[in-house]
Parts: C-alpha cells; structure tokens; sequence
C-alpha cells in the first residue's frame, strides 16, 4: 500500500470529533476559495494542524479536497430514498431509475451546501482530477446497473458492456455538469421536469426498444 493509500486509512480511523474538525475547516476553505485557490497553509492554521501532523493523514492538498469530497458525496447517497433492491423486471428497473434521477434533482435542490460543492468539482479540471479514484467508483457503480439491466432484459445488449457503460457515463455527467451549474437560477418543478427529459434520453439510449421503457413514470421522489 503506497503512502497516499496509508494517509487515507489513517483518516478514517481518526476519532469523529477530530476529523469532522478538519474536514468542515477544509470544505469552508475549498467553498470560498476553489480548489486552485485554497489555501492548504490556512487550513492547517486554522485546524491547528502542523504539516508533519498534516501529511500524516492525507498526502497534499488534492488529497484533503478528495477527503472533503468522499463526505459530501457519502451524506448525499445517505440521502437519497431509493431502495437498493433487485428488481424483478423490465418495468421495475426503470422505475428504480427514475426514481433515482428526481431524488437526485430534489436532494440537490433543497441541500445547498452539497449542491454548492457540487457546483465546485466542475468549475476546475484539477479539481476533477484529484477525485478520480471516486469518479471511477461511480463508473463501475454504473456498470453494474447496467449489467443488472441486461440480465432482465431492460437495457440492449448488442454492444460491448464497456462501450455501453462508457457512452452512459458520459452522457451523465455532461448532464450532471449542466444541472450542477444551470439549474441553480431555475425553479423546482423547472428542474424536474428538464430532469425527467433527460433520462428519457438515458433510457432511450439503453433499451433495446422504445417498448422496453415506454410505461416508465415521471422522474420524480415517491
């Protein structure tokens, strides 16, 4: 295990109290500053981290944002109301799906402070690079959706699962990026309505035909 790997397991197993501490100061810091802007020496100070102590936990300041990220995004799945549950057929997949696209749209509508932090990642590139290794669990997050999809008939499979995963990955997060810095000056039922076009985009993408997501519901919370 390389000392990125070691730095992060050390934070985890910091006590609650200390590394919620370290945490909150970091994403105050990354909120009002950017990710390039943000000072790791203020951060430091303010935590009263000296940088021995610091680079003990996390091995620089892209690390630290990873950190504050891995939270945000952790309270954020905590959030949502979908049931991790199998689904039996083609028509409760898709329902699952939608489901999970408004909850989606409406957690980021009533949470600003994660919707903010949202907003952050696609602002900057470096940004986006330093939480790779967490994009990457989205990816395959994505691919097993995908692979459960095609076992029950709901998504195609006549191209390679990994082209198929790639061009819906893609699409998402050129999605997610367009809410994540557009729908801040739109409305709530603005926002789902353009949301729930946006997966019959994505669903339209994966079936095998119109038939197999046709019955879909609107993509709003139960």
């Amino acid at each position: 295990m390389n000392h990125r790997l070691r730095a992060r397991e050390r934070l985890r197993k910091l006590p609650d109290a200390q590394r919620t501490a370290w945490l909150d100061i970091a994403e105050e810091e990354f909120m009002a500053f950017g990710f390039e802007a943000a000072s790791l020496n203020r951060i430091l100070t303010r935590a009263a981290i000296s940088k021995g102590q610091a680079y003990y936990y996390f091995a620089d300041k892209g690390d630290l944002y990873r950190a504050v990220i891995e939270r945000a995004f952790d309270e954020f799945v905590g959030l949502l109301e979908v049931a991790p549950t199998e689904p039996e057929n083609t028509a409760a997949y898709w329902q699952q799906i939608a489901a999970l696209f408004g909850n989606v749209t409406t957690i980021l509508q009533r949470n600003d402070r994660l919707a903010e932090i949202g907003r952050g990642v696609y602002r900057e590139a470096r940004a986006q690079t330093a939480i790779v290794d967490l994009l990457e669990r989205l990816h395959a997050y994505l691919a097993r959706l995908i692979e459960t999809g095609q076992r029950l008939g709901a998504v195609r499979a006549d191209l390679p699962q990994d082209l198929l995963t790639n061009m819906a990955f893609a699409a998402l997060r050129e999605a997610d990026q367009w809410f994540a810095l557009n729908a801040i000056d739109r409305d709530q039922q603005t926002v789902l309505a353009l949301n729930h076009r946006v997966f019959t985009v994505f669903a339209a993408m994966l079936a095998p035909g119109t038939e197999s997501c046709g019955s879909v519901p609107p993509a709003t919370p139960s």
